[in-house]
This record gives C-alpha cells, sequence and structure tokens, in this order.
C-alpha cells in the first residue's frame, strides 16, 4: 500500500508539473514550451502549432493514479492472511499504476531538460499589468513606514485610478504626494521591478539541486 501511494505522489506531482507547462505553452501566454522533434508534437491540420504532448502524458497519467491508489487502499481489509477477490484485484492495478508512473517519469525527463524558457515574453506578459502585479512589493515597503492597513488602503487607491486612467502604476505612484514623501523615485523604481521580487525562489531552487545532487552520487 505504501508503494502504490508514493506512485500517487509522483504521479500527482509530475501531473502538476505537466500541467504548468501546458498553460504557459497557450498562446496567449508563450513563456515556455516543449522541446520540439520531428513528428512530435505537431498538429495534423495546424503547421505552426506545438501540442504539449509530454505535459499530456503526465496530466493523463496524474488523473488516473488516484482511482488505482483507491482500489489499492480498497483491497487493505482481507480476510485471514489474504481475501478472495481483494488481493485479486490488486494483480492487474498496481502493473497499471506502475507503468503510468513510468510512463510519466518518462516523459518528464524528455520535456524538462529540453525546456525552451522565453523570458522575453515573460517580461511582456509582466508588463501588461502595467506595474499592478507587483503593487504589493509597494504595499510592504510603504507598510514599513506608514502601517500596514494605511499603506494597503492607499496603494489600493493607486492600483484603482491606474485601471481608470489606463496608466502605469509607476506614474500613478509618482503623482501620488503621500507615497512620495516616504518612497523615492529609485526605491519605486527597484520596487516595480519584477527581477528584485523573487523572494526566496533562488535559495529554494538551490537547495532542490541540491539535494538532487546529493542523491544521484
Amino acid at each position: 500500500m505504501e508503494f502504490a501511494s508514493v506512485l500517487g505522489l509522483i504521479a500527482g506531482s509530475l501531473g502538476k508539473l505537466g500541467r504548468d507547462v501546458s498553460l504557459l505553452m497557450q498562446t496567449e501566454v508563450g513563456e515556455v514550451f516543449e522541446p520540439s522533434a520531428p513528428g512530435k508534437g505537431g498538429s495534423s491540420t495546424m503547421p505552426h502549432k506545438r501540442n504539449p504532448v509530454g505535459a499530456a502524458v503526465m496530466i493523463g497519467a496524474a488523473t488516473r493514479a488516484p482511482g488505482l491508489v483507491a482500489t489499492m487502499l480498497s483491497a487493505m481489509p482481507q480476510e485471514h492472511e489474504r481475501s478472495l477477490g481483494l488481493w485479486h484485484a490488486e494483480w492487474e492495478t498496481l502493473p497499471e499504476l506502475c507503468c503510468l508512473v513510468s510512463g510519466s517519469l518518462q516523459q518528464a525527463l524528455q520535456v524538462i531538460p529540453g525546456l525552451q524558457v522565453d523570458a522575453e515574453r515573460m517580461r511582456v506578459n509582466l508588463e501588461s499589468t502595467q506595474g499592478l502585479v507587483l503593487a504589493e512589493a509597494v504595499s510592504i515597503a510603504l507598510a514599513q513606514r506608514i502601517g500596514r492597513d494605511a499603506a494597503h488602503h492607499l496603494i489600493e487607491q493607486c492600483c484603482r485610478r491606474a485601471v481608470e486612467q489606463g496608466a502605469h502604476l509607476r506614474q500613478v505612484l509618482g503623482d501620488n504626494p503621500q507615497v512620495s514623501e516616504q518612497l523615492t523615485c529609485a526605491e519605486l523604481d527597484r520596487l516595480l521591478d519584477p527581477a528584485h521580487y523573487l523572494g526566496q525562489a533562488r535559495l529554494w531552487v538551490e537547495r532542490a539541486v541540491a539535494e538532487h545532487t546529493r542523491i544521484s552520487r
């Protein structure tokens, strides 16, 4: 049962990965793409299209795995040493679960190393909000000087004004005397730069890579 449960967790984790890749490959996002190869991921009618075939396998496996894990768990309360019918239900279920996860892992090993990332498109998508996506960063910095509630209310008003005027949040913030009294132009520029609002992302990535390296040795 423990083995089946672990397989279910692996399938779910890979399914999440596949889902993220598929969403990032959407035309309106276009930030990440699976590696291309002749005869892989193309469309039978649209030559320009790139389908997330690896992601599809990972998502499909993650969708089917919970039902198989549930079957294994349902077979636990057996009479005596082994119960008629219950352990027979495991015969096809566990191998199928293994095959699903194996296929999902195989696709992940092909997709991840060759993942194509469009950093410029990421920046364009971030800029499409005209700074609104980074309003939280400004609010947190301002809260250290005028208090959380006051900062939140002030930045919320500025965001609404930016939307109403179709202006960039940087412009609205710079024109607001309450904000400019507390934050300099240089501070606002830094706060509204996505590169300076990554939090602990680098630390978590480095930890994950270090752990992977340790396990692989």
